[in-house]
C-alpha cells in the first residue's frame, strides 16, 4: 500500500512530472538510513558518506526543469 499524500491529475506536463519525480528521489536521499550510517561509522567513512550525499544532492537539484 502506498503512502501517497494525494493523487495528481494526469493532465500535466512532462516537466511537472519530472520535477515531482525528482523531488521524491531527493527526499529518499535526504531521509536518514540508520543502518547505512552505522555501517559508515563502523567502516570509518561516515564523513565521506555525508560528503558524497551532499554532492549528489547538489547534482540532483541541478537536474530540475525550470
Amino acid at each position: 500500500m502506498s503512502s501517497d499524500q494525494y493523487v495528481i491529475d494526469d493532465g500535466e506536463s512532462k516537466q511537472d512530472k519530472w520535477n515531482r519525480g525528482l523531488d521524491i528521489f531527493i527526499e529518499s536521499v535526504i531521509k536518514p538510513d540508520p543502518a547505512l550510517r552505522q555501517c559508515a561509522h563502523n567502516q570509518r567513512c561516515f564523513h565521506e558518506l555525508m560528503d558524497v550525499r551532499e554532492q549528489v544532492l547538489q547534482h540532483l537539484n541541478s537536474m530540475r526543469w525550470n
